[in-house]
């Protein structure tokens, strides 16, 4: 890499920046949290695989990642007042705390703020206005705060509306079984497809920040397309493992075998 990651962002007219499954804090931070091990065990099983995205979403209200909260303080430094479109894999909005504008992000594999049914046509209802769902998020900080040990007799119910049975709107294995519903998101992806049409004839940087294969249709694949269609873009992709690119975008992609997140904190850290 000839340029350094700030040089790359001053000569460039517009960014995209996708953010992956290095940046899920809470994944890596629940698994190692002593308190939850019993109710990860728990939720392994087939009857209670439901109960997963629930324990995230109390660990997610509950706690922080200070170097996240760095990482991403950063990286909106380093955008500046250059034009950019967020894109995550991730349902954890993170970016959005920390001065990246909600109207030029997106989040197609859903988040924490909406529940869903199984039917497409009813409306998405927002997680903190559902009762029976806070109930059971209080319900597992409650286990939590003596220690995350599961009484014998505890049970945990599933929240419903209206007879119907609730979920958190993300696009996940646990729910493989239901239909995702992609109301949240449509608008503001179609504000990003506009935004990448005005990007083809400008010095575009793809900044690919720990993106896996859980999901490649939504940003890594993309990434690799937009590189090869613009001459004037170039892609810098970084994953601890997952770092390779295509031959096609050799001269055009910067693959650097890096935690994402470490490497933002190392560029940036003179800002």
């Amino acid at each position: 890499m000839s340029k350094s990651l700030v040089e790359m962002v001053e000569s460039s007219d517009q960014i995209v920046i996708g953010i992956g499954d290095e940046w899920n804090w809470v994944r890596r931070g629940i698994r190692n949290d002593p308190r939850y091990e019993q109710l990860l065990n728990l939720c392994s099983d087939e009857e209670h695989k439901w109960l997963l995205p629930v324990v995230e979403y109390e660990y997610a209200y509950y706690n922080s990642d200070s170097r996240i909260e760095d990482a991403y303080r950063l990286l909106r430094k380093l955008v500046g007042d250059k034009k950019y479109f967020l894109v995550c894999d991730t349902v954890f909005q993170d970016a959005l705390l920390y001065g990246f504008d909600p109207a030029k992000s997106v989040y197609p594999c859903g988040n924490l703020m909406y529940l869903q049914t199984p039917d497409l046509d009813d409306p998405l209802i927002f997680s903190e206005k559902s009762i029976e769902f806070m109930q059971l998020v209080a319900d597992i900080h409650d286990i939590i705060s003596i220690g995350g040990k599961i009484d014998d007799t505890k049970t945990f119910v599933k929240p419903f509306q209206d007879g119907k049975e609730l979920y958190l709107n993300q696009k996940r294995k646990e729910y493989s079984n239901i239909a995702y519903n992609e109301t949240a998101y449509m608008e503001n992806w179609d504000v990003y497809k506009k935004f990448l049409t005005h990007t083809l004839n400008s010095k575009l940087l793809i900044l690919e920040l720990g993106v896996g294969l859980d999901y490649p249709t939504v940003v890594r694949w993309p990434f690799e397309k937009i590189a090869f269609v613009n001459k004037k873009a170039h892609l810098v992709r970084v994953h601890e493992k997952l770092y390779h690119h295509t031959p096609e975008i050799e001269e055009k992609t910067d693959s650097i075998p890096m935690n994402s997140v470490d490497y933002i904190l190392q560029e940036c850290k003179g800002l």
